[in-house]
């Protein structure tokens, strides 16, 4: 049997025991079976075909497995899970019913409630210095100050002129992220507006959303979004920030990417278009995480 290893994302990123959690992960496949399971829309699957017979429900409850249609031979693969034990957590392959396919799932981390970051640390005290001849450490310590002082002066010399052009590239950097996030939030409320006017067609819009989020993103992390497909655009954002960047904004992007496979469908499925108000609520989630990756990381601290 064709064994598929697909794209997965943790919402939320820290999950704790006795959390509710869903796991995504997203393939691509032209398998007939699959594409005629949900050509109705999204489907729920059959929970027992992930137990592969082992003892693994003292592990994790799972609540539902759910596939979805996300484009043309892409699918959504969803379980919603509770997990009851911390450290690393690993799904049974599972065979999609009414084909012959296998889901080979990574493993997912379940983080403890218990933090050994604030643990007391024991060090030993450095060793005392040598005793040195009297009259002699008078004599060292003010040559060590000339000399700091003479770095410190040279430093200061070199790094006046390049601090100042560094200060003023900031500026100018932050204004033209400034400018990029107003010009997206406009450009999305008013593709919001023009969508409930009689006539509009919805595989433009979606083609319109990703345009705009594209440019954004490539403004934003200077990174070619624009050439970048929707199964890349995590792995780009990972590539820019490294898994530096705080939870919050880690989810928010994944949001932002997860909009990329909605609109895909929209766009190349045969009759494929935004149902009622969903649009404008797809608008409203977008600006909220553009929101959410423009707040500097100071301002996350202290919430």
């Amino acid at each position: 049997m064709p064994i598929i290893e697909p794209q997965q994302i943790l919402v939320p990123k820290k999950v704790y025991i006795g959390d509710t959690a869903e796991l995504r992960c997203t393939f691509n496949t032209a398998n007939p079976e699959i594409k005629k399971l949900v050509s109705n829309g999204s489907v729920f699957l059959n929970t027992s075909t992930l137990t592969d017979g082992r003892d693994n429900q003292k592990d994790y409850e799972i609540k539902s497995v759910s596939l979805s249609p996300a484009g043309v031979d892409f699918y959504q693969f969803s379980i919603s899970f509770v997990p009851w034990k911390t450290g690393e957590l690993l799904f049974s392959p599972m065979e999609i019913e009414g084909s012959d396919l296998i889901i080979e799932f990574q493993p997912v981390q379940i983080v403890s409630l218990i933090s050994t970051e604030n643990a007391a640390t024991t060090t030993l005290h450095d060793t005392a210095a040598p005793l040195l001849l009297p009259g002699t450490a008078y004599k060292l310590y003010g040559t060590l100050a000339a000399f700091i002082l003479i770095i410190i002066i040279s430093i200061r010399i070199i790094l006046k002129r390049k601090n100042l052009l560094f200060y003023i590239n900031q500026k100018r950097l932050l204004k033209k992220y400034k400018k990029n996030r107003k010009q997206t939030k406009r450009a999305l409320y008013k593709l919001a507006d023009e969508h409930a006017e009689p006539g509009v067609n919805s595989k433009s819009c979606a083609e319109t959303i990703q345009k705009l989020l594209r440019k954004y993103l490539e403004v934003r992390f200077d990174y070619p979004f624009t050439h970048t497909v929707t199964s890349d655009i995590m792995t780009g954002w990972h590539k820019v920030t490294g898994g530096l960047c705080s939870d919050a904004k880690e989810e928010a992007f994944g949001e932002i990417a997860a909009s990329f496979v909605r609109t895909d469908y929209i766009r190349y499925s045969k009759n494929g278009s935004f149902s009622s108000d969903e649009l404008n609520e797809l608008v409203e989630k977008l600006i909220k995480q553009i929101d959410i990756l423009e707040k500097e990381e100071k301002e996350e601290s202290h919430a």
